[in-house]
């Protein structure tokens, strides 16, 4: 005989664990929150307003999202292939890529920084090469995007090695034993399967490259010739010269930006958009 009960959606605990996960649950979240809002309520719209169209705020911004994004779309596009070698292939050697592929997560960013100095800076081995092509790492756009990649990365990656796990591999072997190309494969099947992966590992790479503050404080504190600052340091900068009241304005600011992709990226996990027909979510 058929069992037509439902399996019930929640799990139900008794009264004492309800009261216990609740209240312990709802701290966590105001721990989170109260500081959030006494940041955006601390002065008026007005002067929040005014904070944000300072020029030197503009540039600032300006200057973190233009590296941010250059950095997220090198990320997904070189991270793709490393991603796919990861979710499909065995190899000597697996465990001790994915672990430097998570490494950047582990080591303090000023470290990251110092690493990226002695690789790339004039003097250093990287550093000839970068000047026969006219360019230069300390001080630069280049450094603030290369520092943005190795401290963003990993989200990315990660993100669309679970995405093409997802993936039964027997999908691809059906395409190729019908006689399709492994490019073929990739572009007409993993990808349209794993597209809001890759979207939303951007934007996760995206994110965190626009928080990153303290490896681009030792490769590029300013930018020549300029010398305009990323966001993060700019809100640093007006602390220390100014107190909370200079570094309010901005600091609001990039959390509504932090906002919209948070928003962005929940449209993306709860919608089908994106979608390619055909393909079976």
């Amino acid at each position: 005989m058929r069992n037509n009960k439902k399996a019930p959606k929640t799990i139900s605990g008794s009264i004492s664990f309800n009261i216990i996960v609740w209240t312990t649950s709802i701290l966590f979240i105001l721990f989170f929150i109260i500081p959030i809002l006494r940041l955006l309520l601390y002065d008026s719209p007005g002067y929040l307003l005014s904070q944000f169209l300072s020029p030197v705020n503009l540039e600032g911004i300006k200057i973190t999202l233009l590296a941010a994004t250059v950095s997220t779309v090198i990320v997904v596009i070189f991270g793709f292939p490393l991603a796919y070698i990861l979710a499909r292939y065995q190899f000597i050697g697996k465990k001790m890529i994915d672990a430097i592929v998570e490494l950047p997560i582990m080591i303090p960013h000023t470290v990251v920084g110092i690493a990226l100095l002695l690789v790339f800076a004039k003097s250093e081995p990287a550093g000839p090469l970068l000047s026969r092509f006219g360019l230069s790492f300390g001080y630069s756009m280049l450094a603030i995007v290369m520092a943005y990649m190795f401290v963003s990365g990993t989200y990315a990656i990660k993100t669309m090695e679970e995405a093409i796990k997802s993936v039964h591999p027997r999908i691809e072997l059906v395409a190729r034993t019908l006689g399709a190309s492994q490019w073929q494969v990739v572009r007409m099947i993993i990808i349209p399967q794993i597209s809001r992966s890759i979207l939303t590992g951007g934007i996760l790479s995206w994110g965190r490259a626009m928080s990153e503050v303290a490896a681009i404080m030792i490769v590029a504190p300013y930018v020549i010739p300029t010398y305009h600052q990323i966001a993060g340091i700019e809100v640093y900068n007006q602390f220390v010269s100014t107190g909370m009241k200079g570094a309010v304005g901005l600091s609001a600011v990039l959390i509504i930006i932090s906002l919209i992709i948070l928003i962005v990226l929940k449209v993306i996990q709860y919608q089908k958009i994106f979608y390619m027909p055909g393909i079976e979510r």
